[in-house]
């Protein structure tokens, strides 16, 4: 395990550790402030008791009677009183001192304070013998801890993007794996290409809906658990497909297939924010974005000498990738360690739960076991609020479509390419395969975007705000148009073939910054709240990229591939106004949304309470 002290990582505790260590500082500075303060409180009180005792003569006099009796008595309970509080003092004091690092005294437990009551999910009373509430210790991270997985080393951080990139390569991958290898599948399991493309489309609406689930997943057994999981799922389907006799088999395994596979779509997004505060996220998810979108044509130029040869074709295919998953299965076991905080700190509390019980005066308590919902509770909001944001946001409505449809395109390019190429210019296996290197260099042009996207974000983003994220998508969704518009119009069999290959790179390296923008500005407009928008998104999505790998071949042999595109490009030409109207009146809009009014609330109370915590410093 790497590991640093903040001696030696003075760089990443500066960069990092500002404004994510500063929950911690507070709460250290809160538990010495409380200590001062009971002694401040104890030192006036013993000046007020000595104000009313002692007369302008010096002597002891008693306010509460002239009985000397009365006094002596008076006297003595004070005395009694004294001790018990200067006990009390010293107690909070020497518990504060010999708690765990990260640890610090919190309110007393009080059932009828739904704001610290919390339900137990051990044996551990947390009352005393008199009914009186106990003292919650809150469980943190240490300062500068490398259990924070926030302050991983660098050398961990980079082993877990590269974990969770191949993972989702590998889900992209499958998609092209699968539509180069549909010929073969044709013959042998004796369908129609319709039936056969159903593969490619319920795998789609399986990234679709998981996505709806796996907040609560993760939030209940952790994305590490998650991941491991998933592609052992993943795995088995493979080996499923392999061995399918029927067309019900392949499409029960390609369901199964897309919903685990979604993991690697939905939660690596996930664990990218874990491990980097968000001014060092833009690489990691560039390169987690050129993952999925390379993936698709990785696929196709690997496996079409796969394809070609007559005795391995489809069947040999997912043998082979289920070889890969295999490979990538070890590092998933041995690298990827769990990155939610929420998890992390809820098994370091019940631990020390069990270890030390009600022993330092209080029961130890994680902030997120306050007010934790059941696992069902929680897959219920999340599925209804998904829904209730395409309903209500505009914003995210509209920015949904728009993404969907680039996504739509991006799939109808993978899987009608062996039809134009194939059809046009009479491409074989092999060749069709690398005319897939198109994919692969649009999206790596693509990546080549976001570094322009980040630079002009930084100059603009103190005078335009989160808007400034939209720069590249507004020149990617014209883009889109243009590159559908010139595919469409150069795929004949006078054209040289080289000129719809241009076309294919101009759309993938569109596609690139339209999703990573969008991403990250949905993210940035609805915050807290982010989690159940981008799921809302993920699912129309997807849908409308199943749907468009349903009717992509129909509309090439009732439309021809030319006029097809065109269609696509005139609709992403009308979308791409969307970018273009969120930069402009994106500030009006939010100001009028139920979520962004609470989110904006929420930002207020979040800077009244670090004023309030420096202002204590």
């Amino acid at each position: 395990m790497d590991s640093f002290s903040l001696g030696e990582r003075p760089d990443q505790i500066e960069a990092n550790g500002r404004d994510l260590t500063f929950k911690n500082g507070l709460d250290t500075m809160s538990s010495i402030q409380k200590s001062e303060d009971l002694i401040n409180s104890y030192q006036d009180r013993t000046i007020d008791k000595s104000t009313d005792r002692i007369d302008g003569t010096g002597k002891l006099t008693n306010s509460r009677g002239s009985d000397g009796g009365t006094g002596i008595s008076d006297k003595c309970i004070e005395k009694e009183e004294e001790d018990i509080y200067i006990n009390t003092i010293s107690n909070e004091i020497l518990n504060e001192r010999r708690l765990p690092e990260g640890c610090t005294f919190g309110p007393l437990n009080n059932n009828n304070n739904h704001e610290t009551s919390i339900e137990l999910d051990d044996h551990n009373d947390f009352s005393n013998e008199n009914g009186n509430g106990k003292r919650i210790i809150w469980v943190d991270f240490p300062i500068g801890s490398i259990e924070n997985p926030i302050f991983f080393s660098s050398k961990r951080k980079f082993g877990l993007l590269i974990v969770a990139t191949l993972f989702t390569c590998l889900t992209a991958l499958n998609i092209g794996a699968y539509s180069i290898g549909q010929e073969s599948m044709m013959k042998d399991l004796d369908c129609t290409r319709f039936q056969a493309s159903l593969g490619n489309g319920v795998y789609q609406f399986g990234f679709a809906f998981t996505p709806l689930v796996l907040a609560p997943l993760s939030e209940e057994f952790g994305r590490r658990w998650t991941y491991v999981i998933a592609v052992f799922v993943y795995l088995l389907m493979h080996v499923m497909m392999a061995l399918a006799k029927n067309l019900a088999t392949m499409l029960a395994a390609r369901v199964l297939q897309g919903c685990s596979g979604s993991v690697a779509a939905t939660l690596v997004g996930g664990t990218i924010a874990d491990i980097y505060i968000p001014a060092d996220r833009g690489i990691p998810t560039a390169v987690f974005t050129w993952a999925a979108m390379a993936g698709s044509g990785i696929g196709p130029l690997i496996f079409c000498w796969v394809e070609s040869n007559a005795s391995l074709q489809w069947r040999w295919m997912w043998w082979i990738q289920c070889i890969m998953i295999i490979l990538l299965v070890i590092p998933i076991l041995t690298i990827m360690k769990e990155t939610r905080e929420s998890v992390i700190l809820r098994r370091r509390a019940k631990r020390l739960r069990e270890e030390r019980g009600l022993n330092d005066g209080g029961r130890y308590t994680a902030r997120y076991e306050i007010g934790k919902i059941s696992f069902w509770t929680m897959m219920k909001i999340n599925c209804l609020r998904a829904v209730t944001f395409l309903a209500v946001e505009p914003i995210l409505l509209f920015f949904s479509l728009w993404m969907g449809l680039a996504w739509g395109v991006l799939y109808a390019m993978v899987t009608g390419l062996t039809y134009v190429f194939k059809g046009t210019y009479g491409f074989s296996t092999n060749q069709v395969g690398l005319a897939y290197i198109a994919t692969i260099l649009g999206a790596s042009i693509g990546f080549g975007t976001n570094f322009i996207q980040d630079a002009m974000y930084r100059r603009k983003v103190n005078t335009v705000g989160i808007e400034a994220r939209l720069y590249s998508a507004m020149v990617g969704g014209l883009c889109l148009a243009a590159g559908c518009f010139w595919f469409g119009l150069t795929s004949l069999s006078s054209v040289p073939w080289i000129l719809p290959a241009i076309g294919i790179v101009i759309i993938i390296a569109s596609i690139f910054p339209i999703y990573l923008s969008g991403f990250v500005y949905i993210s940035e407009c609805y915050g807290s709240y982010a989690s159940s928008a981008l799921a809302a998104q993920s699912c129309l999505r997807n849908c409308m990229a199943g749907i468009f790998i349903f009717i992509i071949l129909d509309m090439y042999d009732a439309l021809t591939p030319r006029w097809t595109c065109v269609t696509w490009g005139s609709v992403a030409l009308l979308l791409s106004s969307v970018p273009f109207i969120a930069f402009k009146f994106g500030p009006k809009i939010r100001s009028k949304s139920k979520y962004s009014k609470l989110l904006m609330k929420e930002e207020q109370e979040k800077i009244l309470r670090e004023r309030e915590g420096l202002s204590r410093v």
